[in-house]
């Protein structure tokens, strides 16, 4: 969905900084790219560039846990292993001081409550926009299939789209936020 934002920004001549993850898909040529691995590396990449963007789009499926150790060695099979999970930076709440002057979209992916949920997600990441995705066993979010997507504005506006790929679903959100940018800056 990211690369997908970015060349709809891209289209309409803006400034697009993608910060990915890794994936197969290239990025679009007229943007600058930063490939990250770590929910830590995107941070610090936000950290560095949010102070020049007038908007952030956070569409990545960042983990809620880590693990709290990596070993840099092969862990041999011959005994059980239990694994520590520690919890990984709220990355909207850690970048929550530049927020001012700028509007910050954020993806929610449910398994139920999907307006709700996603609302209480909105409000306390304090979100412009959200972005709300069902993941069911008839409704995957991942990958190039066509989605449904719930749109939340702060302001309660609720809007949805149905099946629909993401390209469309990009320049839907691209007019969104391009409205809600005319309507904060009036």
């Amino acid at each position: 969905m990211g690369h997908r934002i970015a060349e709809e920004a891209l289209r309409r001549k803006h400034k697009v900084t993608l910060i990915s993850g890794p994936t197969d898909i290239m990025p679009p040529r007229a943007c600058n790219f930063i490939s990250i691995r770590t929910a830590d590396e995107l941070l610090g990449e936000l950290k560095k560039t949010i102070g020049k963007a007038d908007c952030l789009f956070m569409c990545a499926a960042v983990s809620d846990f880590k693990v709290s150790e990596i070993s840099n060695r092969k862990i041999k099979r011959n005994k059980p292993l239990n694994i520590k999970l520690i919890p990984n930076k709220n990355i909207l709440k850690e970048l929550e001081r530049y927020h001012k002057r700028k509007l910050f979209v954020g993806f929610s992916l449910e398994t139920e409550n999907l307006v709700r949920n996603s609302h209480i997600k909105l409000k306390t990441k304090k979100l412009d926009l959200i972005v709300a995705n069902s993941l069911t066993k008839s409704h995957n979010p991942f990958g190039n299939n066509k989605l449904d997507v719930t749109l939340i504005d702060k302001n309660r506006h609720v809007s949805k789209i149905r099946n629909r790929n993401k390209a469309f679903i990009a320049h839907v959100l691209l007019d969104k936020i391009e409205e809600m940018w005319y309507l904060k800056n009036k």
